[in-house]
């Protein structure tokens, strides 16, 4: 039996209004896709309209006996009793009734098409992990920006499950005998042409991230880099197997600015990483052991660096352990991942964030330097990465709510970057930073604030409407 057989005998209940409110609902949702039963419908509210409003006693005998024979289970009520002088209907009372029930009839129809929109609208997207989707897009924006792109390869596996095996240990590189002072611009010129030097190369780097309990999780990362097309990353699992394989195009932003009021230093001898003389640069705050990098003395490729916490310890470590310059052609494997973004710089029109409202042009002193957008399902999410070269923050919008009635919530990770989300609205606002509280705290204030999602059954409509639309 096809569904219209099934609706067929509920039209006439359906006309008069007599259907239990749930099987209402089902005729309407029926009606709102089938022409051919939306005016079997129209039909039956004319014969009713006119048996109703026809007298018997005016109407000849032969005639009314066929119009109730027609109409059988159909008619309003019997002829004979019907109020007032029954006379058969003029043309012009036949246009007026029949306008009159079309509007009816469309303003059933029209009804039943509004309810099946809210029945249909699809529920807001429920983000259940949200540290770990910011941790992801953290570690993928890192990467693809050249900032340590090996422990954002590390962290993105990681965090889709790599097995990294147990924690081992990490022995700090040996404080420098001596230094000396660099400005905070030698500083940057140095690391800014660090991060932009455009060799070829294969290596293996190894990254270490602190599990908080004097431990660290560690993985390989087999690299290749080919001058002025990119890089291609492979992360190792603790069996030693290929986890997951990234490909970095060729990204150049050139900004780096070193974070006020902090000091650098560098050392007057040369040390030796992955066989090659490396000179270290070491950043301070307030006298405090920030970072350190080795940087290679002839080529100028960053080497090794280390990031310490506010003890002084060794929270992040990422160097290479073999290094061949001048040789590196990239494997074929259709199950590496593209990684890339797009610079700040490549769109500057105004409106071209999410929302039509122009993003962030900085956030606390870092500045935007690049940014990518989705859209899936219906669903759009925007990644925009605010860096000065020494300090990250990535920040992410996505429409929808977060799960268990949760409204906000902060991970800070030992030897991971912190991560802060709330709902703002229709959309779920995160930051991801490797730099300090203050700084996280800072950004957070400069975007919009936390607020309850609010879905109205006019929002539920208009979101039906568009997935009808979509599916015609």
């Amino acid at each position: 039996m096809s569904r219209c057989d099934r609706i067929r005998p509920d039209l006439s209940a359906f006309a008069d209004g007599t259907l239990p409110p749930r099987r209402w609902e089902q005729v309407s949702y029926h009606l709102a896709g089938c022409e051919s039963c939306r005016e079997e419908v129209r039909e039956i509210a004319r014969v009713c309209s006119a048996l109703s409003l026809c007298a018997r006693s005016e109407a000849p005998q032969d005639l009314t006996a066929k119009l109730e024979s027609i109409a059988g289970e159909h008619a309003a009520a019997p002829l004979y009793m019907s109020d007032g002088v029954g006379e058969l209907p003029s043309a012009r009372r036949v246009r007026t009734r029949r306008a009159a029930q079309t509007g009816a009839a469309l303003i059933v129809v029209m009804v039943s098409v509004v309810v099946l929109a809210v029945l249909v609208a699809p529920e807001p997207v429920r983000i259940k992990d949200p540290v770990s989707a910011a941790r992801q897009q953290y570690s993928t924006s890192t990467a693809a920006i050249n900032v340590n792109e090996a422990v954002g390869a590390v962290i993105l596996a990681h965090e889709r499950g790599a097995d990294l095996g147990d924690s081992t240990s990490y022995q700090r590189r040996a404080a420098p005998s001596d230094g000396a002072d660099l400005s905070a611009d030698e500083a940057a010129t140095m690391l800014r042409a660090a991060a932009d030097a455009d060799l070829t190369l294969s290596g293996v780097q190894r990254v270490w991230i602190s599990d908080g309990e004097a431990g660290y999780r560690s993985a390989d990362v087999h690299t290749t880099k080919v001058e002025g097309r990119g890089a291609q990353l492979g992360v190792m699992d603790a069996n030693g197997d290929l986890f997951s394989s990234s490909f970095l195009p060729e990204f150049h932003d050139g900004h780096v600015a070193a974070p006020a009021g902090w000091e650098f230093s560098a050392g007057t001898l040369p040390e030796q990483v992955a066989g090659r003389a490396a000179i270290r640069v070491v950043a301070s705050d307030g006298g405090r052991p920030v970072a350190s990098w080795w940087i290679d003395a002839r080529e100028g490729l960053l080497l090794w660096a280390e990031n310490y916490d506010t003890s002084g310890a060794v929270s992040l470590a990422v160097g290479y352990t073999e290094l061949t310059l001048g040789a590196g052609e990239f494997r074929n494997d259709s199950h590496t991942q593209v990684i890339a973004l797009q610079p700040a710089s490549s769109s500057e029109e105004v409106g071209w964030c999410v929302e039509g409202a122009p993003c962030p042009q900085s956030l606390a002193g870092l500045p935007l330097i690049a940014y990518s957008t989705t859209e899936r399902l219906g669903t759009s999410s925007m990644n925009l990465v605010y860096s000065d070269g020494f300090e990250t923050a990535v920040v992410g919008w996505t429409e929808g709510v977060l799960a268990d009635g949760v409204t906000s919530t902060t991970d800070r990770s030992a030897g991971m970057p912190t991560v802060s989300v709330w709902q703002a609205g229709d959309a779920v606002v995160s930051v991801t930073t490797d730099g300090s509280l203050e700084l996280l705290a800072a950004i957070t204030a400069e975007l919009p604030s936390e607020e309850p999602s609010e879905i109205t059954l006019g929002d539920r409509a208009a979101a039906g409407f568009s997935r009808l639309f979509a599916r015609g």
